[in-house]
C-alpha cells in the first residue's frame, strides 16, 4: 500500500534538497592506470595517495590565504595556479576561474567522441568546504567516473565520500562546457528518500575573458535568477514591466545599509505585510534604478495613510525549485555616457545546457562608483516545452488574495476556480479538527522538534501509534487509511466513485495518517463535470493538542476505482519529483497476505536488478547475481542499511547473505562478482535506486507439502495507472531461524510490460 499523501513527503525532500556541485582534478603518472581492472587507483573510498597530496596542497594554500584575509576568488586562483604548477587539470566549482591544463580535458573529450580509450583526472575546488577529485575513463564512448570528495574539517582536509558511476547526459557544448550527471549515494540520503541524489556536473573547458568575469561578479551574479525576475523579462526605464520590486528590496537592502533586511524577519511564516517607511524603501530601490516615486508606488504596495511601502517575505507557496541556473557574461560593449551592455548566458547544469537562454543587461556607471540597472532584454530564448525555460524553477509571488488565507499551502497546486463553497470549506476544516480530537490521546506524550511547517515535526511517531490512530478514526466513523492497513469504512469512497461514473455530483472524505503522524484530510468533489480535492492538514502540539495547519484546493485530472479495488487518481499539475498518480487500496487484503508481503517483498526492487522480473530457478540462479541485489538482501537480513568500509565487503558476510537467501554457491558468487583473494573480500558496486518504481503485493499463497511457500504476487504500478501491471509466482523456503531462501521466480505480463532492470 502506497500512501496517497506521498506528495507531502516528496516536497519535504525538495526543501531539504542540497545542490551538489562536483568536479575533479589532475592527471599525473600515478593516475595513468586508474581505470584498469587490476588497479585500485582512484577506487579506494579511504582516499587515494594522489588525493591526499592534493588535500595537503589545498590546505596549506587555504590557510595562508585566509590568514592574509584574501578575497574568495583570489584564494581559489592561488590554489588553482599551484595545482597547475603540479601538472594538474583544475577548476573551481562555480566556473569563475579558467580551467588550468585544459588541454588534457579537450584531449579526453576527443577520445570520447571518437570512441577511443582515454583517461582524465580533474580537481574541482568547492571552496571553502573542500574539493572533489574526478577520475574519468572513456571507452567505446561510455564514460565511467570515480568521484572522491575531500572536506575541510577541524583544521585539516579529510576524505569525505567516494562514489562511482557511469556518466549520463554527457555533452560538450558549443559554449565550451563539459556537462554530465551521475548518482551519488549516502546512507542519510537513502534513509530519507530511499534513493540516491543526482549530481549535475558543469565544467567550463574553454577560457573566458577575465573582464567578462569581473562584470559578471559585479553586476549579474549578486542578483542572479533565484527569487526575483529582474533578468527573466524584458524591461527598460520607459517601462519597468512586471519587475517585482519587493524581491529586489530584499536583495539590495544589505548592500545599501550594510546589514540584513530587518523587515524580512518580521513576516516570516505569517504572511504579514510589513510597512516600510517611504524614505527607506525608495532609498534602496533608487540606488539601483532610475525610477520616479509615482511609478514605484504603482509597481508596488503603497500605503498613503502612513507614507509607507508594503513588504512581505516570500512564503512556502512562493518557494522555487532548488536547482537554479547561474549567469555568465560572455561579451560586453561600452556604449558611451557611462553605459555598459553585457550579453549573458544562462548556464543550467540540471538541464544539460550552458545556454538555457541569453539576455542583454545594460547598466549605468555612476560618478561616485555606484551603478544603476537600465534595461534587460531576452535576446535568445530556448523553449522548455512549456514556454520560457525559467518556468522550470521560477515562481512569481502570489497575489494578496492568493496569499491571504493559504500562504503556506503549497503542498499541492492551487486550483484557479474552486468547486467548494465557503460553507463547505469551513465544515471540512471543522471535520479535520474533530478528527484530531478523536485521536489526541495517541499524541499525548509526543515530543515536538523545530522543523518546517509542512511536516508534523514529531520526534518519533511509531508504526504502532500510526496504526492505532487509523483504527480509532475508523471506529469513530471516518474513512481512514494508513500504510500497511486496510482502509476503514471505505463505502463512502466507493459511493463517490459510483456517482462520478454516473456523472452525478458527489463528495467523499478520507483521513490519511502519514508516517510522521500528520493527519491529511482529503475531500474529493465531483461537481458540474469537474473534479477537485480539498486538503486540510492537522499538525500537533505537545500534550496532544491538534491544530489546523494547511488547506488547499487542487484540480484532479482523473480518478479510477479498479476491479481489484485500488482507488487511483492524478492531479492536473504534477509537482516536480512527485509521483504521477496517487493510490489507496479500498478493498481489503487479508492479514496473511500483508504479512507475507512485508516479510518476502518489502525492500526488494523490480527495476534495479532482475531477481523479481526474470524466470529463474536453481538451474540458472547465477543469472540473478547482479549488482544491487546483495544490498537489499543485507537489509532484509539485518534490518539495517548496508555500510561499506574501504569499498569492500568481507567474503564471509557477502557469501553468507547470498547463499542464505538464494540457491547459489560460493563458487558461483566468486564468478559473478569482483572477488579479491588478497583481502578476502568483494569489491562493492553500488546501484542507486530509482524513484517511483512498481511495488508487489501477495494476493494468493499456498503452503506446500515440502515446507515451501508459493506466493502469487501482483505488481502495482500507480504511476502507470495499473494495480496489476504483471503477476509473478515466487517459491520460498522458510527456515526455523526466521531467514528464508527464494527458490524460483516465474513472471507473466499483464496490463503493462515487465519492468526492465538496469
Amino acid at each position: 500500500m502506497k500512501e496517497a499523501g506521498k506528495v507531502l513527503g516528496i516536497l519535504c525532500v525538495i526543501i531539504l534538497m542540497l545542490i551538489i556541485s562536483a568536479g575533479c582534478g589532475a592527471g599525473t603518472k600515478d593516475m595513468e592506470h586508474m581505470g584498469d581492472e587490476d588497479s585500485d587507483s582512484g577506487k579506494n573510498p579511504g582516499g587515494t595517495e594522489e588525493g591526499e597530496k592534493i588535500a595537503q596542497l589545498y590546505q596549506s594554500i587555504y590557510e595562508q590565504a585566509t590568514e592574509d584575509d584574501r578575497e574568495d576568488v583570489e584564494i581559489m586562483g592561488r590554489i588553482i595556479r599551484r595545482l597547475e604548477e603540479h601538472g594538474m587539470t583544475a577548476i573551481d566549482g562555480d566556473n569563475q576561474i579558467n580551467m588550468v591544463n585544459a588541454g588534457k580535458a579537450e584531449e579526453f573529450i576527443r577520445h570520447q567522441e571518437s570512441g577511443e580509450r582515454g583517461e582524465l583526472t580533474v580537481i574541482r575546488l568547492l571552496y571553502p568546504n573542500g574539493f572533489a577529485k574526478y577520475d574519468m575513463r572513456t571507452e567505446e564512448r561510455k564514460v565511467s567516473v570515480i568521484r572522491d570528495y575531500y572536506e575541510y574539517q577541524d583544521g585539516r582536509m579529510e576524505h569525505g565520500s567516494h562514489d562511482q558511476y557511469e556518466a549520463a547526459g554527457w555533452r560538450y557544448t558549443d559554449e565550451g562546457y563539459l556537462m554530465f550527471e551521475g548518482e551519488l549515494f549516502s546512507e542519510e540520503q537513502y534513509a530519507m528518500e530511499l534513493e540516491g541524489m543526482t549530481e549535475y556536473v558543469a565544467m567550463r573547458i574553454k577560457p573566458l575573458d577575465e573582464e567578462c568575469r569581473k562584470l559578471n561578479r559585479q553586476y549579474i551574479r549578486p542578483v542572479g535568477y533565484g527569487r526575483n525576475n529582474l533578468f527573466l523579462l524584458d524591461w527598460d526605464e520607459t517601462d519597468f514591466g512586471d519587475i517585482d520590486f519587493q524581491d529586489l528590496f530584499d536583495i539590495f537592502y544589505p548592500p545599501v545599509y550594510g546589514k540584513k533586511n530587518p523587515y524580512a524577519e518580521k513576516g516570516i511564516g505569517t504572511g504579514e505585510v510589513v510597512h516600510v517607511p517611504e524614505e527607506e524603501f525608495e532609498h534602496v530601490i533608487t540606488a539601483y534604478f532610475q525610477i520616479d516615486r509615482e511609478e514605484l508606488q504603482r509597481k508596488t504596495i503603497h500605503f498613503s495613510g502612513d507614507n509607507s511601502y508594503g513588504f512581505r517575505t516570500r512564503e512556502m507557496g512562493e518557494l522555487e525549485y532548488p536547482e537554479i541556473p547561474y549567469p555568465e557574461v560572455v561579451s560586453y560593449a561600452e556604449n558611451g555616457n557611462g553605459l555598459v551592455t553585457m550579453t549573458v548566458n544562462v548556464v543550467y547544469p540540471e538541464q544539460h545546457t550552458s545556454k538555457a537562454f541569453s539576455h542583454e543587461v545594460t547598466v549605468r556607471l555612476l560618478p561616485e562608483g555606484g551603478f544603476q540597472y537600465v534595461s534587460n532584454h531576452i535576446s535568445e530564448e530556448i523553449s522548455s516545452g512549456d514556454g520560457n525555460m525559467a518556468a522550470i524553477w521560477h515562481r512569481d509571488r502570489l497575489t494578496s488574495m492568493e496569499s491571504q488565507d493559504d500562504s503556506a499551502l503549497w503542498v499541492l497546486p492551487q486550483a484557479e476556480e474552486c468547486l467548494f463553497t465557503e460553507k463547505e470549506k469551513r465544515e471540512l476544516q471543522e471535520l479535520a479538527m474533530k478528527a484530531g480530537e478523536q485521536v489526541k490521546g495517541v499524541y499525548r506524550d509526543i515530543e515536538i522538534m523545530e522543523g518546517p511547517s509542512y511536516g508534523s515535526n514529531i520526534k518519533e511517531f511509531t508504526e504502532e501509534q500510526r496504526k492505532e490512530t487509523a483504527a480509532l478514526l475508523g471506529r469513530a466513523g471516518y474513512t481512514s487509511i494508513t500504510e500497511g492497513c486496510n482502509m476503514e469504512n471505505p463505502e463512502p469512497l466507493e459511493e463517490f466513485y459510483k456517482a462520478y461514473s454516473e456523472h452525478r455530483d458527489a463528495l467523499a472524505t478520507v483521513v490519511q495518517v502519514n508516517r510522521d503522524g500528520l493527519l491529511g484530510i482529503i475531500t474529493f468533489i465531483y461537481r458540474n463535470g469537474a473534479l477537485q480535492t480539498y486538503y486540510a492538514g492537522v499538525r500537533w502540539q505537545e500534550g496532544g493538542v491538534p491544530a489546523l495547519s494547511d488547506t488547499s484546493v487542487s484540480d484532479v485530472a482523473e480518478v479510477r476505482l479498479t476491479e481489484k479495488g485500488y482507488f487511483i487518481y492524478a492531479y492536473k499539475v504534477i509537482i516536480a519529483h512527485a509521483s504521477l498518480r496517487q493510490c489507496w487500496r479500498v478493498k481489503p487484503l487479508s492479514d496473511t497476505c500483508r504479512e507475507l508481503t512485508e516479510k518476502y517483498l518489502d525492500g526488494l526492487s523490480y527495476i534495479n536488478y532482475n531477481l523479481l522480473v526474470k524466470n529463474w530457478d536453481a538451474g540458472n540462479a547465477e543469472e540473478i547475481l547482479t549488482a544491487g541485489v546483495f544490498e537489499d538482501l543485507y537489509r532484509i537480513d539485518t534490518g539495517e542499511p548496508l555500510k561499506v568500509e574501504n569499498g569492500r565487503i568481507p567474503a564471509e558476510t557477502f557469501e553468507r547473505i547470498l547463499t542464505t537467501y538464494l540457491p547459489v554457491t560460493a563458487e558461483q558468487i566468486k564468478k559473478a562478482y569482483r572477488y579479491e583473494e588478497k583481502s578476502g573480500s568483494y569489491l562493492y558496486e553500488r546501484v542507486t535506486p530509482r524513484a517511483h518504481p512498481p511495488f508487489g503485493e501477495v494476493v494468493e499463497y499456498a503452503e506446500n507439502g515440502d515446507g515451501t511457500l508459493t506466493l502469487i504476487v501482483d505488481g502495482v504500478w500507480p504511476d502507470y495507472d495499473s494495480d496489476c501491471a504483471f503477476t509473478h509466482q515466487i517459491v520460498v523456503m522458510p527456515f526455523a531461524d526466521g531467514t528464508f531462501r527464494y527458490l524460483s521466480n516465474t513472471i507473466w505480463q499483464k496490463e503493462l510490460e515487465i519492468p526492465r532492470t538496469r
